[in-house]
């Protein structure tokens, strides 16, 4: 069995793939079935979905069908194949113990890759930030002069959207994130430099570039609305959650134990995947993901909106005739802890006597 289809036998990429050898098919094609497996146990089901086709891309990329050609200019080299080869599938595997992991239960694995799906991190945060890149259309005369201005000439120009998105996640803290998720809301230009002269407009415009990577680095991505919604649904229990996917060949639960000797020296340790630890997961990602919506009062803004798990779960809190009277709290129960029947007589808490002191012996 070979991982790719075998072409005419004049074909250039069919002189590649049998020079690999079977051995090295036959790794190949191990490794690639072994990533699909894994990412078919994956506990959530969008991360399933997300990584296959992540996976069966980055395959794709180095089939040996897509050897450059000089007919249409297109592929990569077959020199660059193989410098590539060994460290493709160093990464590979590297790649399936990750998945392994997450399979497992370990917070920290797990919680990459639903940062991968959910666009947080990786190649899904960029293609969201493709739409934030694009500058606004001048509407006026006033913004094409802005932008004549020789100190704003080759500079990114921010967009209303990318405006309200940063001033928003200024004011907000983004928890369970290892990267700085604060930016700053515009560049700190001083009027004049060290000499107490002007600041020189080379030197504006390398501070706005620097400023606007800043904050591309540091933002969150909106995501689309249904996917929003979705995970929304997840986080707060509404979508019942189908539970773990069965895995083949496994009769008998997995002992976390043996999972422990075959990852020595990990951070985390696997975990039961449970409903109330998946939502846990689940609400970490949602509290990092907005959502953003034209403004309709003013119809040029956008409305910024942030996952909150307190504004979607309701929260259970003592009663006010609690928090005025503690000994409600022990209402039909006496002074031993046992619930007192219908019939018995019940006198409330005594308050014991106290000992007498050395001094009164």
């Amino acid at each position: 069995m070979r991982l790719w289809r075998q072409r005419g036998s004049n074909n250039l990429a069919y002189t590649r793939f049998v020079a690999l050898g079977d051995s090295e098919r036959l790794k190949i094609l191990h490794l690639f079935r072994a990533l699909l497996r894994q990412c078919s146990y994956l506990p959530d089901p969008a991360s399933r979905k997300f990584l296959h086709k992540h996976v069966v891309s980055r395959f794709r990329d180095y089939h040996p069908s897509n050897v450059y050609s000089p007919s249409n200019g297109n592929g990569k080299t077959t020199e660059l194949m193989q410098q590539r080869r060994p460290m493709l599938i160093k990464t590979a595997r590297k790649g399936v113990k990750y998945l392994q992991r997450a399979n497992d239960g370990h917070q920290l694995h797990l919680g990459k890759v639903l940062s991968l799906t959910y666009g947080r991190i990786g190649t899904r945060r960029h293609a969201l930030l493709k739409s934030l890149k694009i500058p606004d259309i001048p509407v006026d005369q006033e913004a094409v002069e802005r932008l004549n201005d020789p100190r704003e000439q080759g500079v990114p120009q921010p967009s209303k959207q990318l405006m309200a998105l940063i001033r928003s996640q200024a004011k907000r803290r983004i928890l369970y994130f290892d990267r700085p998720s604060h930016p700053a809301i515009a560049p700190n230009i001083p009027e004049k430099n060290n000499w107490g002269r002007p600041m020189p407009v080379k030197r504006v415009r390398n501070m706005k570039r620097r400023w606007y990577a800043s904050a591309l680095d540091k933002i969150m991505p909106p995501l689309p609305e249904k996917d929003w919604h979705e995970l929304r649904k997840l986080a707060t229990g509404e979508t019942h959650w189908e539970g773990p996917v069965p895995r083949r060949g496994q009769n008998r639960k997995r002992v976390f134990k043996d999972d422990l000797m075959r990852y020595p020296g990990l951070l985390s340790s696997p975990h039961v995947l449970t409903p109330r630890y998946m939502r846990r997961m689940w609400a970490r990602i949602f509290g990092q993901c907005p959502l953003m919506t034209p403004n309709e009062k003013s119809r040029t803004g956008w409305h910024v909106k942030w996952g909150d798990m307190r504004e979607d779960m309701k929260l259970v809190l003592p009663s006010k005739n609690h928090g005025t009277n503690p000994s409600a709290l022990f209402e039909g129960v006496d002074e031993h802890g046992k619930v007192v029947r219908e019939g018995d007589a019940y006198h409330g808490f005594s308050e014991p006597e106290p000992e007498p002191s050395r001094a009164m012996v």
